[in-house]
């Protein structure tokens, strides 16, 4: 959703009055706990959903009740859904510092490899991050792990990165 950066999602229902468990994303989910409001998507559109209680059972865990879910269905038609927030929430981060989310549309400049590329998206994966590349006009796409020795520094004002990924990576 344009404007805003998913922080968590709903994980299960928990009981039969209405609450769900909250399991927020971020990595460090300490700003994001106690909101009053997150907001979901409904066809293209963030809907504000208000808290109506919550309590902390993990770091990254909390058993909330929304307002206007009060019962079992209204709980289970939540599991799964994206939680979100307004990009304006985000903590600032330092010039070389980025969220995912803002890569996708980016060149990708890579030392040895000659074809025009650009970052389709990042996918996120328990074990590790992936950039999805796009490399010339293949209609298939190449994914580079996310990890501190291949990226040489990422340029936001220029929309590019620059890697330094092993050329054997790109073949398909």
């Amino acid at each position: 959703m344009e404007g805003y950066f998913q922080v968590g999602y709903v994980r299960k229902k928990h009981g039969f009055k209405g609450d769900v468990v909250v399991r927020l994303t971020a990595d460090d989910p300490t700003p994001y706990q106690g909101l009053d409001a997150y907001f979901v998507e409904e066809r293209g559109k963030a809907l504000p959903f208000f808290v109506a209680n919550s309590r902390l059972v993990k770091a990254d865990e909390a058993i909330v009740r929304f307002e206007g879910v009060d019962g079992e269905p209204e709980a289970q038609a939540m599991v799964g859904r994206g939680l979100w927030l307004p990009e304006s929430l985000l903590p600032e981060l330092n010039d070389d510092q980025f969220y995912y989310h803002e890569l996708p549309g980016f060149r990708v400049v890579n030392t040895g490899v000659d074809s025009e590329m650009s970052l389709v998206q990042v996918v996120e994966y328990p074990a590790q991050d992936l950039f999805e590349i796009k490399v010339g006009g293949r209609e298939q796409h190449v994914l580079i792990p996310v990890i501190d020795p291949f990226i040489e520094r990422v340029d936001k004002p220029g929309r590019t990165i620059y890697l330094c990924a092993p050329e054997e990576l790109y073949s398909l």
